[in-house]
């Protein structure tokens, strides 16, 4: 393999391994050490490297990857009492099997229907009074069945189909 490497290929390493050499690749590593030390791009890369793995080697761990014992047991104690009561052996839809269960919806509440009903009659009403004066206003005839026979001629066919 060559000792030469390109900028680009440094920085990828570089963001892929840091700044610390001892983590570089054994096969890159010359190359990469000889480029850091010829190149001022080079080095301005690694040293921001390694400002970046010092700031992240300062942090504090916010997250251990490995759970303590206490937090694991208690876990795990409340998923088994969670599932106590919900396992059987027929795991059918809507019993005690299921481990997720959805709410059913409540049925309506008797004043929910009538304030429903109340709106229904009102529109209903409304209908009833305004539909004359509706059709006087767009036919500018009072007599409701000569209004629809007019309305009918304008957008209804005549001709049969």
């Amino acid at each position: 393999m060559s000792n030469e490497m390109t900028l680009q290929e440094f920085e990828n390493h570089v963001a892929a391994y840091g700044a610390k050499t001892a983590l570089w690749p054994e096969q890159h590593r010359s190359a990469m050490q000889d480029l850091a030390g010829s190149n001022t791009d080079a080095a301005a890369i690694l040293a921001r490297a390694a400002r970046l793995d010092a700031w992240l080697d300062d942090m504090p761990e916010a997250v251990s990857h490995h759970p303590s014992d206490e937090l694991h047991n208690r876990i795990i104690a409340d998923m088994e009492t969670a599932l106590a009561g919900k396992t059987s052996n027929t795991g059918e839809a809507g019993e005690a099997g299921e481990i997720v269960s959805f709410p059913t919806p409540a049925a309506p509440s008797l004043r929910a229907i009538w304030v429903g009903a109340t709106a229904l009659a009102a529109c209903f009403i409304g209908g009833i009074i305004m539909a004359p004066l509706l059709v006087e206003s767009v036919t500018g005839s009072a007599d409701l069945l000569a209004s629809l026979d007019i309305i009918s001629d304008a957008f209804l066919p005549t001709d049969p189909l």
